[in-house]
């Protein structure tokens, strides 16, 4: 369509696509500022905890742990960027 003639052309010029923090540290081949075992804080425990059995979207996984929206956002990109987490076709699955 003609609202993506843009990015479809600097996709062809080689532009690589990020649909997640985790693309760009894998693209620099980057290792997490945290180490793996570094305490969580209890909104991303509490998320974390949600995921240990199951895929959920954001919006479930929201209803599902009862965190609210602001904190789990900046609970989900602390999480990912641990490499903790990974979001796929929409939904979060644990790393491990």
């Amino acid at each position: 369509s003609a609202l993506s003639a843009g990015t479809n052309a600097l996709i062809r010029l080689g532009a690589i696509p990020v649909t997640c923090a985790g693309d760009i540290l894998e693209l620099f081949d980057l290792v997490p500022a945290k180490p793996e075992g570094a305490p969580l804080g209890p909104d991303a425990q509490a998320l974390l905890e949600s995921l240990r059995d199951r895929a959920l979207t954001a919006d479930e996984l929201m209803r599902v742990s009862g965190v609210q929206p602001a904190q789990a956002s900046a609970a989900l990109v602390e999480l990912e960027l641990g490499r903790r987490v990974a979001l796929e076709d929409g939904v979060y699955r644990t790393s491990v």
